[in-house]
């Protein structure tokens, strides 16, 4: 396999990895736990995860301050601020509509790659971008005589220019650095940004916390978050910045597949299709001009 499918392989990994968050922040959230100390956790324990490693591999953990600036420019802020634009969305408007709304960001990717970093967009590329966008539009059933509330809508949007933001930033600042150490610097940012937001805003009933939600607690952290992160930066260092956003369109085609099976919600043709064409749009990057 070449450079670039061993890449693709990575985000693929990693978007799936992420798809399954929802299902594991839904469990969770019935079974006693709030949105704050979520966060926290999943990133507070993955970045002692990381450390661990980071010690067993003996890599050297040592960074420049500016360099430490910009991964809690990173993961303090730019990776927290569009988890909270996300969440807090879907307070304020449809589910379906937020995540519609939010994976507009390849878009925003795209052209903030192709106006400040001067990439050129390809045909294929740009291509796979219009499927996996009209494949969500088909996915996301968007429900009928909506009465938008349109401070949901611009939260929705916020999450996805931050992500987007993200994903362009985080190829920069990762630029040979460990994927692990770049792992765990996020995390350990973002941890310590959300403790100090369940300190102020954050309880728990702890007599409603069950198996089901420790489970899928510790699910989120290993699964969703360390494994998906990893992978993540594993998989941007051998592809550019728009395949890597592309890429992650797989991840509400996954999390829809799942809350078919898991939270028992329904699929229409229309939405098949979509599927289709999402799965379709993405298996685009493998094919190479000759």
């Amino acid at each position: 396999m070449s450079k670039e499918q061993i890449g693709i392989l990575w985000i693929s990994s990693a978007s799936i990895a992420y798809g399954i968050m929802p299902i594991w922040t839904v469990l969770a959230q019935n079974n006693g736990f709030n949105s704050e100390f979520i966060l926290f956790f999943r990133f507070f324990f993955s970045a002692i995860l990381l450390l661990a490693w980071i010690y067993f591999r003996k890599i050297p953990l040592k960074l420049p301050k500016l360099k430490l600036l910009h991964f809690f420019m990173l993961g303090g802020i730019i990776y927290v601020a569009q988890a909270w634009a996300y969440l807090e969305s879907l307070r304020f408007i449809p589910a379906s509509l937020s995540v519609l709304l939010y994976h507009i960001y390849p878009i925003i990717v795209a052209l903030i790659a192709i106006i400040f970093l001067k990439d050129k967009l390809k045909s294929t590329t740009l291509v796979s971008l219009l499927l996996c966008f009209l494949g969500l539009v088909l996915v996301l059933k968007i429900p009928q005589n909506l009465t938008l509330d349109y401070f949901g809508v611009v939260l929705s949007l916020i999450g996805a220019l931050f992500y987007g933001l993200y994903v362009v930033f985080s190829k920069q600042i990762a630029s040979g650095i460990s994927s692990v150490l770049c792992s765990f610097y996020i995390c350990l940012f973002a941890s310590l940004v959300m403790l100090v937001s369940f300190m102020l805003t954050g309880d728990i009933n702890i007599d409603s916390i069950n198996y089901i939600g420790i489970t899928s607690l510790l699910g989120l952290t290993f699964i969703s978050t360390l494994f998906s992160m990893m992978a993540y930066f594993l998989g941007m260092s051998k592809l550019g910045v728009t395949k890597t956003a592309i890429l992650g369109m797989i991840e509400p085609l996954v999390a829809i597949l799942l809350s078919l099976m898991i939270l028992d919600e329904s699929l229409n043709l229309w939405q098949w299709g979509g599927a289709i064409l999402i799965i379709f749009g993405s298996l685009l990057l493998f094919i190479k001009k000759g």
